[in-house]
């Protein structure tokens, strides 16, 4: 995928307080933020961490690497705005990154993000690496830049005012205990204390497994593209693998049900065309029946492409949970709240002048 940019209409007049990045394994997203925290330019690529550098290479040369891709990609920004503060989240803090940012165990505070910052050079800047999330225990698991789309979701579904989860979410009564943040490896998030802190969290391969799946085995040979008006809407084939889940997922168990998308094909029971979108209605629908049987929740904070989002909503509210849906952009949002709490950025005022009338 080539960079792509895009900058707002209103940019010009707007002076720049943050550059924000979500480095992750296979894509590279960047937003250059204003004093109130709205982009005013943006950049995605996929220059991701594993495109970067090899997981085999010395932390000297990943540090190399990830400087130059950093500098080459924000050149225009950081010449434009000196000193503008960087914001980084993502596996560019892994340990095949560009330096470890290490982990906060949960239970664990969300605010405590911005205290615990790795600090690295980059030519005449320095890039701060927010660390992820980790449980220890006999169910170990990890999360690395999912910690900040987090806190972006809930500041949206918090409608952005006071702190990032006060009102939207609680563990208890008619608000959110739980957030799903679907994709590759999609995580689900339990919240407490009003949702400042995160309780726990569980991951699930379902993204990966799907692609998988559809790549390699012969389930996927049978399988074609559906055609455009239905590769992103909550499909009648997605909907059959949620019943089919649903009904014989215990009993038979989801290995069985998924083979049974060979055979339904073979007997003209299924269009090719329907075949991705049953498989996905069974993973989805077991990742979805098992975390809500395991940790019911009465409603749930989406965040997640549009596609992907609506699946998980179908899924979510016919096991009986209300969703509220926030948009994709939740990572930006929550690097520019660690940001705040790290003193990193300040937000703009009503009367902070704009970037004309400093020069007029």
């Amino acid at each position: 995928m080539p960079t792509v940019r895009g900058m707002a209409d209103d940019a010009p007049g707007r002076a720049a307080a943050l550059i924000a990045l979500d480095w992750g394994s296979t894509s590279f997203r960047a937003w250059l933020l204003d004093g109130a925290g709205a982009p005013l330019d943006s950049i995605r690529s996929a220059d991701g961490a594993l495109t970067v550098s090899g997981p085999a290479d010395p932390a000297r040369t990943r540090a190399a690497a990830f400087e130059e891709t950093f500098t080459r990609t924000c050149r225009p920004w950081l010449d434009e705005h000196p000193g503008v503060p960087v914001l980084c989240a993502g596996m560019a803090g892994s340990n095949h990154g560009w330096a470890e940012a290490g982990y906060l165990d949960v239970p664990a505070d969300l605010a405590g993000l911005a205290r615990h910052l790795t600090v690295v050079p980059a030519g005449d800047s320095v890039v701060h690496l927010v660390p992820g999330l980790r449980v220890t225990g006999p169910d170990p698991d990890v999360m690395r830049g999912e910690e900040v789309q987090l806190l972006g979701a809930l500041a949206a579904a918090n409608d952005g005012g006071g702190n990032a989860g006060e009102a939207a979410v609680d563990d208890g009564g008619d608000r959110a205990g739980t957030v799903v943040l679907p994709g590759t490896h999609s995580k689900w998030v339990h919240l407490a204390d009003g949702g400042s802190r995160v309780a726990g969290f569980t991951t699930a391969m379902t993204g990966e497994l799907y692609a998988l799946l559809m790549r390699d085995s012969i389930i996927g040979r049978l399988a074609t593209e559906p055609d455009v008006a239905r590769a992103t809407e909550v499909s009648d084939a997605f909907v059959r693998g949620l019943d089919a889940e649903a009904e014989r997922g215990d009993e038979r168990g989801l290995p069985a049900l998924l083979f049974t998308a060979r055979p339904l094909a073979l007997a003209g029971r299924f269009d090719p065309a329907e075949v991705a979108d049953y498989v996905s209605g069974l993973l989805i629908g077991a990742e979805v029946r098992h975390a809500l049987r395991e940790h019911p929740a009465d409603v749930v904070v989406l965040c997640g492409p549009p596609a992907t989002a609506d699946r998980y909503r179908a899924a979510l509210e016919r096991g009986g949970a209300a969703v509220r849906a926030v948009g994709e952009d939740a990572a930006a949002r929550g690097l520019w709240r660690v940001a705040l709490d790290a003193g990193l950025a300040q937000p703009a005022t009503t009367d902070t002048p704009t970037t004309e009338e400093q020069t007029a």
